[in-house]
Order: C-alpha cells, then sequence, then structure tokens
C-alpha cells in the first residue's frame, strides 16, 4: 500500500506532467500562427477586400457601355419576316374573264439597312458622357484603395493599440495580486487594518473585470482586421508590431495643397461639371431635326422561300431613301428641360466648391491631431517613467510600514493609466498619419512631402509640422 504522501507526490507530478503537456500545446499553437507585417495585410486588402473588385468591375461596366455607345455611329442592319395568310382570294374581272389579285398565303421579308446622319448631337454627346464614366469608374476604383489603405492601417494599428493595452492590463493584475498577497500577510501579522485588505481585493477584482473588457477588445479588433484584409475572422493570427514615430517633415499648405491636387473626389466633382455640360448639349439636341439614309431590300411570296407568288410582276424591290423628323412644338419641355440641365451644371459647380473646402478642412483636422498626438508621445513617455519611480517608492514605503494601500493602489492606477496614455498616443499618431495620408490623396504619408506643389506655402504655415 502507497503512504498518503506517495499518493501525494504520484499526483502533483501527474499535475505537473498535464500542466507541461498544455504548456507545449499552446507553445506549438502560438507558434503556428501567421504574423503579417503591415505590407502584407495592405496586400491582402487590396487583392481580395470586395470593395476593389467591386470598383474594378464597374470600371468594366464603363468600358462596355462605352464601346456600345461608339456603335450608334455605325449603321444598323435590321431583318424582318411575317406570314398572312386569307381566307379569301380576291380578283380583278376584266369583261367576261376573271384574274386572282392574290393568295391565301403571303410571306414578306424586309432587310433594312439604316444610316443615321444627324441627330442633333445627341448621340456624339452620348458618347462623350460614356467615355467620361470611364473616367468616372476610374476614379471611383482609385478612391477605393485609397479608402481600403486607411481601414487597413487603422484596423492594424488599432489592434496592436488593443494588444498593448491587453499587456498593460495583465501587468496590472501582476502587481494587485502581488500587492493583495502582501495585504493579506500584513493582515495576518495585524499590520494593517481589515479595510486595507479589502480594498486591496475590491481594486484587483475591478481590475480583472477591465481586462475582460480589454480582452475582448482585442477580439474585435482583430476580427475587423481580417475582415478587411479577407482572412477567417476567427483565424490565429498576430501582427508585426512596426509602429512609426518620425515628424511630419512637411507643413499644412503643403499636405492641403496636394490634397486638392490628388484627391479622386475633386476629380469626380470636375467630371460632374464636365457631365452636366454634355446633359445641356443632350436636351438642346431636341430643337434640331433628325436626318437618316435608309436602303430596303423586300421579298415576297406564297411560300416561306419568299420567291414570288406567280401573280406580282415585281416580287422583290431594293430602294433607298433619306428620311427627316422635326419635333416643331411639345409645349415648351425642351426649354424646361434645356433648363434643368444648366440648373445641373450649377449645382456641380458648388459642389465642386464644397468638395474643396470638406478636403481642405479635413486634411487640417488630421494634421492638428496628428501633430497633437507626436507631441503627447514624448510627453506619455515621460509619464510612464515617472509613474514607475513613483510606484516603486511608494511600494517601498508600504512594504516599510511608512504608505498606505491606499497610496500603493493610486500608484499602480497612475502607472497604468500613464501606460495606457503612451501606447494610445503611439498608435493613434500612426492611425492619424493614415487619416491624412487619405486625406492628402496618397497611399503613405511620407509621400505628401514628395508632391509637387501648385502654389507656394504662405509664410505663416510653413513652419507647422511638429517638433519632437
Amino acid at each position: 500500500m502507497l503512504s498518503f504522501r506517495q499518493y501525494r507526490v504520484i499526483a502533483f507530478g501527474l499535475v505537473a506532467a498535464l500542466f507541461l503537456t498544455i504548456s507545449n500545446l499552446a507553445d506549438i499553437t502560438v507558434s503556428a500562427q501567421e504574423t503579417y507585417s503591415l505590407k502584407e495585410c495592405l496586400e491582402f486588402a487590396h487583392q481580395r477586400n470586395p470593395r476593389i473588385q467591386i470598383q474594378h468591375f464597374q470600371t468594366v461596366q464603363a468600358e462596355e457601355l462605352s464601346k456600345a455607345a461608339k456603335t450608334e455611329f455605325l449603321p444598323k442592319l435590321e431583318a424582318g419576316y411575317s406570314f398572312m395568310y386569307r381566307d379569301k382570294i380576291n380578283s380583278y374581272d376584266i369583261e367576261d374573264l376573271s384574274f386572282p389579285a392574290n393568295t391565301h398565303d403571303l410571306y414578306n421579308l424586309d432587310i433594312t439597312l439604316t444610316q443615321p446622319l444627324f441627330t442633333g448631337f445627341s448621340i456624339i454627346e452620348n458618347y462623350r458622357l460614356a467615355q467620361l464614366g470611364i473616367k468616372e469608374a476610374l476614379a471611383e476604383e482609385e478612391l477605393a484603395h485609397l479608402e481600403i489603405t486607411y481601414e487597413t492601417e487603422a484596423a492594424y494599428f488599432n489592434y496592436l493599440k488593443q494588444l498593448k493595452f491587453a499587456e498593460t492590463a495583465a501587468r496590472m493584475i501582476a502587481r494587485l495580486e502581488a500587492q493583495a498577497r502582501d495585504a493579506q500577510l500584513f493582515f495576518d501579522n495585524e499590520l494593517i487594518p481589515l479595510n486595507d485588505l479589502l480594498y486591496s481585493k475590491v481594486k484587483l477584482s475591478q481590475a480583472r473585470q477591465r481586462q475582460r473588457r480589454v480582452k475582448t477588445g482585442v477580439r474585435l479588433a482583430q476580427a475587423q482586421l481580417a475582415t478587411i484584409i479577407q482572412i477567417d475572422r476567427d483565424s490565429l493570427f498576430t501582427i508585426a508590431d512596426e509602429p512609426t514615430q518620425k515628424t511630419m517633415n512637411f507643413s499644412l499648405d503643403h499636405a492641403t495643397t496636394a490634397g486638392l491636387s490628388k484627391r479622386p473626389e475633386l476629380r469626380l466633382a470636375n467630371y460632374a461639371i464636365t457631365s452636366a455640360g454634355h446633359q445641356v448639349k443632350l436636351a438642346q439636341s431636341d430643337y434640331y431635326p433628325n436626318l437618316s439614309l435608309q436602303a430596303t431590300h423586300t421579298r415576297m411570296g406564297d411560300k416561306f422561300t419568299v420567291d414570288g407568288d406567280g401573280i406580282t410582276s415585281t416580287p422583290y424591290n431594293t430602294f433607298v431613301a433619306i428620311g427627316a423628323t422635326w419635333k416643331l412644338w411639345e409645349w415648351g419641355r425642351r426649354g424646361h428641360q434645356v433648363k434643368s440641365a444648366r440648373a445641373g451644371v450649377e449645382e456641380a459647380r458648388h459642389t465642386l466648391k464644397q468638395v474643396a473646402d470638406e478636403i481642405a478642412l479635413e486634411i487640417k483636422n488630421n494634421f492638428e491631431n496628428a501633430a497633437t498626438s507626436f507631441l503627447n508621445i514624448a510627453t506619455a513617455a515621460e509619464e510612464v517613467e515617472l509613474g514607475q519611480e513613483n510606484f516603486r517608492v511608494t511600494k517601498l514605503r508600504y512594504n516599510n510600514q511608512l504608505s498606505t494601500a491606499t497610496e500603493v493602489l493610486d500608484s499602480q492606477a497612475a502607472l497604468t493609466e500613464a501606460e495606457a496614455s503612451y501606447y494610445n498616443a503611439l498608435y493613434e499618431y500612426n492611425i492619424q498619419l493614415a487619416a491624412l495620408a487619405r486625406a492628402a490623396g496618397v497611399e503613405n504619408w511620407q509621400e505628401i512631402n514628395s508632391t509637387q506643389l501648385t502654389t507656394t506655402p504662405t509664410k505663416s504655415s510653413a513652419n507647422q509640422s511638429p517638433k519632437p
């Protein structure tokens, strides 16, 4: 028979073996996780995201519609085939003779070639609108590319930020657990009152609740990034921690000028003005007559082969004609349509001004927010160092019964808040840089500095880049 001590040793060994096995499996799982860099995430998003594919096929549609509009300049060939049955045959009576005028069965074949000669410029205006549609689709495709780039970078750095928050929460839990153990030891030795012990345990419980919320934030941030780059939302993957702390090396005026020269929305607004101008000409085309050239070949007969009926002397006929139609009076319909189209031109012009103002404001907001986040990085880093030293001193004083548990817990909370502020400033800076690049119409914020200016920045804004 084994003694109780031997049973306990065996049980301990089994538990240790099970723990090591689980740990090894966890290590294998972690090592099996894919690690994606920001560049890889951007490549995945540009290749797989449905919005990119949607815009691509909208461009294909626009190209095909342009080809279809071009065919309106060319002649059209039509064919018609019909059959008619008569229950009675008409005849011509000449003196005592009777001649049939038709047959019971009548087959007709018509082949017509139509070439438009003049349509009041409607064909050419429709073609120009179709050509403009290709440019609009390409601009929309570029816009979708910029938006996906920004969304990917924002989700990437938000995921990193949530991971850092989780690490901060874990360190907070570890510090509070140590504090709770010390408080329990001091209480057992009657060095602190019960309320100090309970206060330490309450803070630990609250920190564990916050940690659960932070872990939920990590999972949601990971799912958001996975959705954008089109991988399984429930898959386990990690990303490279590669934030930048470089300062912006351009002014607000430079960024604004870049945005006003490169944003696809401005091109779309200009295209809308051009399109409205074509709509005016299209509405005015109804004032003109329509001319067309038509060549027709007809065949008839009493059999499906339409080779004559034995009665009609000319079963085949070919003729060429030029026709014209002109709408002379429509109770002012055309005038109202032209006025409506001209109002559309003015609307498009004011829309362009509105879009330009919104872009300039968007760039200013992102520039100022990025500059603030950049300055906050250094401040928050200094705050972390001060918080660590404060916690170390307070903890040392507490161990020597020179400070209270409340002071220790307050220093812990201050340190955790400082760490969270640092990570928030660091990753928000990167997110704001991505937003600034999107606002300036480029994929990477560093491209803003290389953008050629069309206007000279004012002196008052020449030193608006943040200083480290």
